[in-house]
């Protein structure tokens, strides 16, 4: 019988495989957006659907006061956020149109805990903000059509900030 020896995954061993994503040790590569509360590290792998290739990232969040002073939205692309290793809360809410423009709409805004371990696909055009990780940092790997972080994303400054009660 053959015996074979387990490796750990590396960029040479799994070359003819496919990809892997890790979170780039720092100071590695720059971030591709980054605020005081997080790093977003885009195009850590990416999918070939066959008519759009699809990013995956990682971002890493640090614990913060739950208040919102913006929200984001991806007019022409779902996101994927899946909580690696923490639960987080964050803000989100349905689009209203202002004016012919859209807006999140501040009557119906809510927050939702996403357990470390689940994830959720945000539809087109559905605004939200950055995680609030539950402990000093968590990470969440994120997913939408590539580029999307650089071309489809709208960040409005909310008139009237809101906190978050868990």
């Amino acid at each position: 019988m053959k015996k074979i020896k387990v490796q750990y995954v590396n960029e040479k061993n799994f070359k003819e495989f496919g990809q892997i994503i890790k979170t780039p040790a720092e100071g590695s590569r720059n971030p591709t957006h980054q605020s005081t509360g997080f790093k977003f590290y885009g195009e850590l792998g990416l999918i070939d659907t066959k008519g759009k290739i699809f990013e995956l990232g990682v971002c890493t969040f640090k614990k913060r006061e739950m208040i919102a002073t913006q929200m984001e939205q991806h007019a022409k692309t779902q996101e994927l956020l899946y909580a690696i290793d923490g639960d987080f809360i964050m803000p989100i809410a349905p689009i209203t149109q202002i004016n012919g423009a859209a807006h999140p709409d501040m009557d119906k805004v809510t927050a939702i805990k996403v357990r470390q371990g689940e994830g959720v696909i945000f539809n087109d055009g559905i605004w939200h903000w950055a995680p609030f990780p539950l402990k000093e940092t968590s990470s969440v790997l994120v997913g939408f059509i590539k580029d999307t972080a650089l071309n489809d994303i709208v960040i409005k400054d909310l008139k009237e900030e809101f906190a978050i009660e868990e």
